[in-house]
């Protein structure tokens, strides 16, 4: 789940419709290695451009790092220096575990469920808005949650026709969130200990917010929904017989292994590399804001449910007394089992459509 409940002060160009153009910014002070964000660190070698995750302790995603994620995607367009992009965990062992499950739940607790069909309604609504330039009216309003949606979806779609390359080093946890961004990378390499992919939503649930579609299309329809009904946590070896990583390397290789692949296709032409990103991502993208609507819509609908609001609630209870570290991870067997609390008790809520 990748969902912020949160808006943002400065609003966001938006990505252009798939095979479009996209709109013209002004250039970061110092370019993209020059940006300040309080969640990535970013450092420049070359035409190399490695942002390092760095969230403490756990490498939670939090709204805070979706606009970080949203504000460097935007720098690397107009930043000709860069040719690849690396992402990868600061922490030792944390790459982003998944999206931060309290400060969701907070902003969700209480929230009157809704139907599918306000769900699209309301997003149809919020995408109009800022059409109409009312991208500051929505930040100050109720609707800043489905604004901050909104937002990061313009974000994956612009991962898919960025003139850089951009890879995954995952040096721990992805998840939830994380795992949904990442696959609108490029590329995903592995480390061999430490890392491992996972999508507990169904375990709260939730349905994901913008990365189903592109799962399935690395991993199959089949496998995708495998995936999020196991709710559990694949190894390395795992994800790479899946499809989702391209490669799995000795923890200790990982980021000199992803830098060199960076150096070598950082030195293909931006124009060209961007032309050849979005001749295989058009073929899918037809329907990509149609289908990232649908997804997002849904996730909304989930996030209302008292069902998921209870869920949400009792992984912030099994939270307590930790050292922080998600239960996902240091107790899985209740939300892979499903034990974790029964939600298929009948609430009378709006069915989803």
């Amino acid at each position: 789940m990748a969902y912020a409940a949160e808006g943002f002060d400065r609003p966001m160009d938006r990505a252009a419709p798939p095979g479009g153009e996209q709109t013209d910014r002004r250039p970061v002070d110092g370019g993209a290695a020059g940006l300040r964000l309080p969640t990535l660190r970013l450092e420049q070698s070359g035409r190399v451009l490695t942002a390092w995750v760095d969230a403490p302790p756990f490498n939670y995603m939090t709204s805070a790092m979706q606009q970080d994620f949203i504000r460097l995607v935007e720098a690397v367009e107009h930043d000709a220096s860069v040719g690849a992009v690396v992402v990868t965990g600061a922490l030792p062992g944390r790459f982003i575990t998944h999206f931060d499950i309290a400060q969701m739940s907070s902003g969700t607790d209480g929230a009157v469920e809704i139907s599918g069909a306000r769900a699209r309604n309301l997003y149809r609504g919020v995408r109009a808005m800022i059409r109409w330039g009312g991208e500051r009216l929505l930040a100050r309003s109720s609707l800043k949650g489905l604004l901050a949606g909104v937002r990061f979806q313009d974000m994956a779609l612009r991962l898919m026709y960025s003139p850089a390359v951009w890879i995954a080093a995952v040096n721990g946890p992805c998840g939830g969130g994380g795992l949904e961004m990442s696959v609108f990378f490029d590329m995903r390499v592995s480390a061999d200990r430490d890392a491992c992919f996972g999508l507990p939503e169904l375990s709260l649930g939730l349905t994901t917010t913008l990365g189903a579609q592109r799962l399935a299309q690395l991993v199959g329809p089949s496998r995708a929904l495998e995936m999020m009904l196991e709710a559990r946590f694949y190894a390395p070896r795992e994800a790479l017989e899946l499809g989702l990583v391209n490669r799995v390397v000795p923890a200790e290789d990982l980021l000199d292994t992803v830098q060199r692949m960076a150096e070598r296709y950082a030195r293909r032409p931006r124009k060209t590399v961007a032309l050849q990103k979005r001749i295989f991502n058009d073929a899918h993208a037809a329907s990509a804001r149609a289908s990232l609507s649908q997804e997002a819509a849904a996730a909304l609908t989930s996030m209302m449910s008292p069902a998921s609001q209870a869920a949400m609630r009792q992984w912030v209870r099994m939270q307590e007394g930790t050292d922080g570290d998600s239960v996902f991870l240091t107790r899985p067997e209740p939300w892979t089992e499903g034990t974790a609390l029964d939600m298929n008790v009948p609430t009378g809520g709006p069915v989803p459509s």
